[in-house]
């Protein structure tokens, strides 16, 4: 099982700066691979309402800030958590977005890892629908 790493760097080229991912794979093949492992269990409208889930959260910090959204980021870990009880989504669903959300924390880095996952939950969403 491919580990989510959604650890960066950032660089500053041209007085611009350069976010660059620890994991080259992130949004390729490690995407991929969950996309296989949520596969069974997970229904398609579940994993796109998540994804809209998301996307509201970003539009939140854009509008708000980072800290005022963090506590709403970390509770997708309950509503995840229905999901499995309710069984509409994979027990894998819920382990992937219990290893990406652990990792967003209330820090300088807490905005651009969010964004991080984002970018690979919109992987994830890619492979997965690409199955039909």
């Amino acid at each position: 099982m491919s580990k989510i790493n959604l650890n960066f760097t950032i660089e500053i080229k041209n007085n611009k700066e350069i976010v660059k991912l620890q994991d080259k794979e992130l949004l390729n093949e490690v995407a991929k691979e969950w996309a296989d492992k949520i596969e069974r269990g997970t229904k398609k409208t579940q994993v796109r309402n998540f994804y809209d889930k998301v996307l509201e959260l970003e539009n939140e910090i854009k509008e708000n800030d980072f800290e005022s959204v963090y506590p709403f980021i970390k509770m997708l870990n309950s509503k995840v958590a229905y999901g499995v009880s309710r069984k509409v989504v994979s027990k894998e669903f819920e382990n992937m977005f219990n290893e990406c959300l652990k990792q967003i924390e209330l820090n300088d880095k807490g905005e651009q890892t969010f964004k991080n996952f984002k970018l690979f939950f919109e992987a994830v969403v890619g492979f997965y629908k690409g199955r039909d």
